[in-house]
């Protein structure tokens, strides 16, 4: 059995990673590289919070273990229900958006992963509450 709270700990290691190469990025491909880290950690997330027997995806498509738009949308679809929530639902949408755009972006910025870092922090820090966790391993600022 998978210890959740080893999980969230590769999770917080994985977006102090991407602050990290955020520093010391200077080229496209760096920034870009930065949008794959920032992926990986959202797909990471929704791995510990879906629960495919609680989580049914909205468009009938199962998801596949590393889709997180689906996990996520259907965690949140459940978890936090209701026209009140919408548009926390869609910041989640959004941050996968970005990090996913970001690692195909040819023009890749710093103004770029700055944002994406920020956005998948954020986004991760709200599932983690969401599901439950009140503490994290390392802080979420950058």
């Amino acid at each position: 059995m998978v210890d959740e709270k080893d999980e969230w700990v590769k999770v917080d290691t994985s977006i102090e990673e991407a602050k990290k190469q955020l520093q010391k990025a200077n080229t496209e491909e760096q920034f870009q590289a930065i949008g794959l880290i920032c992926r990986e950690s959202l797909i990471s997330s929704a791995q510990i919070i879906y629960v495919s027997e609680r989580h049914y995806s909205l468009d009938g498509v199962p998801p596949s273990k590393t889709d997180a738009k689906r996990m996520i949308e259907a965690y949140l679809s459940v978890e936090l229900k209701g026209g009140s929530n919408e548009a926390s639902r869609k910041y989640a949408k959004a941050a996968f958006d970005l990090a996913n755009d970001l690692q195909h972006r040819r023009n890749a910025t710093y103004r770029d992963a700055a944002q994406c870092v920020e956005a998948t922090s954020a986004v991760v820090n709200s599932l983690a509450r969401i599901s439950g966790r009140t503490t994290r391993a390392t802080s979420p600022n950058i």
